[in-house]
């Protein structure tokens, strides 16, 4: 599984990466797919099934479910079939209930539940605050931090307003991935403090999550801004580097 999961992968690769086919999206875009990759090598990928007639088809559309009363996945139906259905409805059924599986014979697996954590000890003892940042002296270089996983250069200048002029993705130094900090260079230490200020009366949030900002001073020997240009978007590796390549 993709960190920031699919949406960020393929907003990170505009070409498409190492995805394939389309994703489909329970809201009203339905689907995703690589918006600078050709339509047509798209079309070719996709893998997916007419549940009726078998036929390559990639688009959900009807609101379809298997028919199995223990299953009722969304299933794939294409225009041809769904014309068919709606004059004679009949029984459908998706791939796995087709080949006899039945996952719900299976032992559940014996998962906590809320009320086993409501009794644990450790649940009701009192949340420590969270730690707050060290106060640093003022300059036009700002730590932002706690920014979504799926994020990019002018949502985080909306958000913080006018002054901003550059942004750093910052990724961990051992495995590559980005974790949701950025350093932001403003255009003037005016600017950084105003951020500072604001962030410490109201709070700047991106969605839901309540971005922590504080000044980030270059430190001594330090190449700032980088010689790199700025990205749109977080990078997120091919191969990320595990504990093991480290060694």
């Amino acid at each position: 599984m993709l960190r920031g999961g699919i949406e960020r992968y393929v907003r990170t690769f505009p070409e498409g990466g190492f995805w394939k086919g389309k994703n489909f999206l329970f809201d009203k875009r339905q689907e995703q797919v690589p918006e600078n990759k050709p339509l047509e090598e798209t079309e070719k990928e996709v893998e997916s099934k007419c549940c009726v007639c078998k036929r390559l088809w990639g688009l959900y559309r009807g609101q379809f479910k298997c028919s199995q009363e223990d299953c009722q996945v969304p299933v794939i139906v294409c225009p041809d079939c769904r014309a068919e259905l709606e004059t004679s409805p009949k029984r459908i059924q998706c791939p796995l209930c087709e080949e006899g599986f039945k996952l719900r014979d299976l032992q559940a697996p014996a998962l906590h539940t809320g009320k086993r954590k409501a009794d644990a000890p450790e649940a009701n003892a009192p949340r420590s605050k969270k730690r707050a940042l060290p106060s640093k002296p003022p300059s036009q270089r700002l730590f932002v931090g706690n920014l979504p996983l799926v994020i990019d250069s002018s949502t985080v200048r909306n958000a913080l307003g006018n002054g901003v002029s550059y942004i750093h993705w910052i990724p961990d130094r051992t495995t590559g991935l980005w974790y949701g900090s950025a350093f932001v260079q403003t255009s003037s230490l005016k600017e950084a403090e105003r951020i500072v200020k604001e962030a410490a009366a109201k709070s700047f949030k991106i969605g839901k999550r309540k971005l922590r900002i504080n000044f980030a001073p270059v430190a001594e020997n330090e190449e700032w801004p980088p010689s790199s240009k700025e990205l749109e978007r977080p990078t997120v590796p091919v191969k990320p580097v595990t504990a093991s390549d480290s060694q």
